[in-house]
């Protein structure tokens, strides 16, 4: 099982290419087009983890700010957006946004994965600018997971995350008409 939450972009395994292009060519210092191309390939690679309905099972959580930072315009957003809508309605992964009325929540300081195996600990991975940390100690990934469900408690149901989701992409393509 893995439960994600995003607090500025989709994460990774999530990304649409042209969302993946625009967050890899964004980056300091600047990467070369075939860096980039070599990144976005093993980007789009790890995304197939999802091909398989059954394992792992995932949980998204984003703020909605993930959902309004318009990554490469209206059409790459209107494309991303309906894709984790198309996951989340294919039962492949439930999807929570807390949205921006919630205010202050538990998880506002940044990026956590949390992660379960069959035959190993659960481990959680933090991550900031430019780092990013595997924590393993028990005490702390259970302190992780207490702050990941106090957070989802704050956000909207799996159903009203997509519509939510759906109307945003929708917004978005609007925009580009």
């Amino acid at each position: 099982m893995i439960r994600v939450y995003a607090p500025k972009l989709v994460p990774g395994v999530l990304q649409t290419e042209a969302y993946a292009r625009e967050v890899l060519q964004s980056g300091f210092p600047p990467k070369t087009d075939d860096e980039r191309d070599r990144l976005l390939v093993t980007r789009l690679e790890r995304a197939h983890i999802l091909d398989d309905f059954e394992s792992p099972v995932l949980w998204s959580l984003f703020d909605e700010a993930v959902l309004r930072r318009p990554v490469g315009g209206p059409a790459t957003m209107c494309e991303q957006l309906s894709h984790i809508v198309d996951l989340g309605e294919s039962r492949r992964m439930r999807v929570h946004v807390l949205p921006f009325d919630v205010g202050l929540h538990a998880l506002l300081e940044g990026f956590v994965s949390l992660m379960w195996f069959d035959d190993l600990p659960p481990v959680a991975y933090v991550e900031g600018l430019k780092t990013g940390k595997v924590l393993e100690v028990p005490s702390v990934v259970r302190a992780c997971q207490a702050v990941y469900d106090h957070a989802l408690g704050d956000a909207l149901s799996h159903r009203k995350s997509l519509a939510l989701i759906r109307s945003i992409a929708e917004e978005y393509e609007h925009a580009q008409q």
